[in-house]
């Protein structure tokens, strides 16, 4: 069987649950994909069937109350996780003897690639660096900048799974999302809820960063009262839940939760924005501070970090306000762009 060994980058879950979908129309496809990470993400794909390795180490971005802090140390800490996993992550590749190499924001697999001239692809949607705030950090970010866009140009092909225009070796192929897998009738009777439920879901990072966001919509949960409300929290600790809350850990298929509620408040990563479009869901985006993908993200939708304040005034305006949903199909797109190149 022809393999592809995808290397996904293991900072919160949503470069693994695009890699998940991309995945499933892959072994559709009749293709052997074996995936390569680290922490949650290993669980969570091997969740799906997959082999997975674990070998990949990147650190998750330091935050208080809601703050990214100290990006320097985050940057520093981020190479030398990337030098250790270049390590495995060769030998890996000379084992498996894959016949394309493809990296989700995971950088070693594919600039080993590059280097052993093996068919490749690299998967981001994060063009740009600009976490930088003190003279120190910009100064590392500048260097780190260089490097990326350097890989950017020298990769085969380099997919967005976003919207616009392709050139050279860019190429657009629309949003990634996961497929819908029970209704919401069949997720409320899971969760022991009434039909009736007015459910508020808080999606929290799959970093585990989001407690901030949680003790916010509590508070206006609880100055609102709005009845028949019912708050469902993914992506945080798991603990005792109670009448009005229910507490669920990582949940896997976050994606049926999304599908299902009336309103979404989420930290402002691009895979529960991008499944909040797709099935018509509304969506409040609450970015973490000085994280500046989630701030273009969150600016992108007309919310920003200080909204959390405005909880109780947005909470009202978006509950049940459902657009028509988008049906993303990029993980077809990528998987018969991927299955074109072998």
């Amino acid at each position: 069987m022809r393999r592809i060994l995808y290397g996904v980058s293991p900072i919160g879950l949503g470069h693994a649950s695009r890699a998940v979908a991309v995945g499933l129309k892959l072994r559709e496809r009749g293709l052997e994909v074996e995936f390569a990470s680290g922490g949650r993400a290993v669980r969570f794909l091997a969740s799906y069937g997959f082999k997975v390795h674990d070998v990949v180490t990147e650190p998750t971005p330091n935050e208080r109350d809601g703050v990214m802090q100290n990006p320097s140390l985050w940057y520093i800490r981020y190479w030398r996780g990337y030098r250790r996993t270049r390590s495995s992550m060769r030998l890996l590749v000379e084992r498996t003897a894959p016949e394309l190499v493809v990296g989700d924001e995971e950088f070693s697999s594919v600039s080993l690639a590059l280097e052993m001239k093996l068919k490749h692809a690299l998967i981001s949607d994060e063009l740009e660096l600009g976490f930088a705030r003190s003279a120190v950090s910009r100064y590392i970010e500048k260097r780190v900048s260089r490097w990326y866009k350097q890989l950017q140009l020298s990769v085969s092909h380099l997919l967005v799974p976003d919207f616009g225009s392709d050139h050279d070796n860019v190429h657009f192929t629309t949003p990634v999302v996961r497929e819908v897998t029970s209704t919401r009738e069949e997720l409320l009777r899971s969760l022991a809820l009434d039909e009736d439920s007015k459910v508020v879901l808080l999606s929290a990072s799959g970093s585990g960063i989001g407690e901030f966001l949680l003790r916010s919509t509590l508070e206006s949960l609880r100055m609102l009262r709005i009845p028949g409300s019912k708050l469902v929290v993914t992506g945080l600790r798991s603990r005792a839940s109670t009448d009005s809350t229910v507490y669920l850990g990582t949940y896997r298929d976050n994606q049926n939760l999304v599908a299902a509620a009336d309103l979404v408040i989420s930290t402002a990563g691009k895979s529960t924005i991008d499944e909040a479009a797709s099935y018509g869901s509304p969506l409040i985006s609450i970015p973490i501070k000085n994280h500046s993908e989630q701030e273009r993200n969150a600016a992108a939708l007309g919310f920003s970090y200080e909204d959390r304040s405005r909880l109780t005034e947005l909470i009202p305006k978006y509950l049940g306000k459902r657009t028509a949903p988008k049906a993303y199909h990029g993980a077809d797109s990528i998987a018969s762009y991927l299955q074109d190149l072998m």
